[in-house]
């Protein structure tokens, strides 16, 4: 039997990076890896191009700089002959961003959906300003003047002229939310919502959860579960809530090794065989950890 999945995130969550470097790794076979290419369908000269990028240690170009490019990968695991397709839908990550934002779907990633057996979902340990608080917010915002339109509409009353307002004593608009400022991990909660309500077929799926940029991560000294449950708590509780949903694994993932921008640490690693570049921590690691396939094996491992 062969497994489906699909692959997901936000922008700038690693996708196309993962892309890159599995590309790399199945095709040089430069180091132990579970699965081996079965046949692929999409636009060779893309992968080549991120590829390169990816192992000379330039910034891999995301999907949205490029123009949307659909690849399917087909594989084969070496220890127990299962097969499984790896979907990178032919959307950018703001696509994603949009379906949460807009609540509308394009067709062909229904139908993606519709066939897979479980999803491969990243998201970045690169998280910015996701997590400040209301309080933290508010102090950012600029102060107003609480009776500018009070003063404004008595000065226009007292004085019918068309004078422009002095600076002191015009009110400040601030913008009216919207979707678009969600936190990402309320992004992401929706996201995987979506799957248990149409147009998506409502079933069991396999979720792995992929950590991108785990470098950046490293010095908290926490496993993938609990960096997830410490920083992107409402993910972790959607999860775990949800049982019925998704079966789940947490995983974190360095598939460059190293910041781009740290020449200091280009240099240091620049010797290393390319594919042994890659670290990757979670369950049933411990074999190999530079196999970024480890997670997609767990994947097809629900069709055996």
């Amino acid at each position: 039997m062969n497994a489906n999945f699909v692959i997901m995130g936000l922008p700038a969550s690693g996708k196309t990076t993962f892309l890159a470097a599995l590309w790399h790794l199945i095709e040089s076979q430069e180091t132990d890896c579970r699965l081996t290419m079965d046949g692929y369908r999409g636009d060779l000269v893309y992968l080549r191009l991120i590829s390169t990028a990816w192992r000379t240690f330039k910034e891999v170009p995301r999907t949205s700089q490029v123009g949307n490019t659909d690849v399917t990968i087909y594989l084969k695991d070496r220890e127990s002959g299962a097969r499984g397709t790896a979907m990178f839908p032919d959307l950018a990550g703001e696509t994603f961003e949009l379906q949460v934002e807009e609540r509308k779907c394009r067709p062909e990633f229904i139908e993606q959906a519709t066939a897979d057996d479980g999803v491969l979902f990243f998201v970045t340990a690169n998280l910015k300003e996701d997590g400040l608080t209301i309080n933290e917010l508010n102090s950012r915002m600029p102060e107003t003047d609480a009776n500018a339109d009070a003063d404004a509409d008595a000065d226009a009353d007292a004085d019918h002229t068309d004078k422009a307002q002095p600076a002191s004593t015009q009110t400040i608009k601030h913008p009216e939310w919207e979707p678009k400022y969600a936190p990402a991990q309320v992004k992401i909660v929706q996201l995987l919502s979506d799957f248990i309500r149409p147009p998506f077929t409502y079933r069991r799926r396999r979720l792995a959860l992929m950590i991108s940029a785990w470098d950046l991560a490293r010095d908290q000294h926490l496993t993938p579960e609990n960096w997830l449950a410490t920083n992107m708590p409402l993910v972790d509780q959607f999860l775990r809530s949800n049982p019925e949903l998704f079966e789940h694994r947490v995983y974190g993932l360095s598939a460059q090794g190293v910041k781009l921008d740290d020449d200091a640490a280009v240099d240091k690693i620049s010797y290393i065989t390319p594919s042994k570049r890659i670290q990757i921590v979670g369950p049933d690691i411990e074999a190999n950890e530079h196999d970024l396939t480890s997670p997609l094996v767990w994947l097809m491992s629900a069709a055996v």
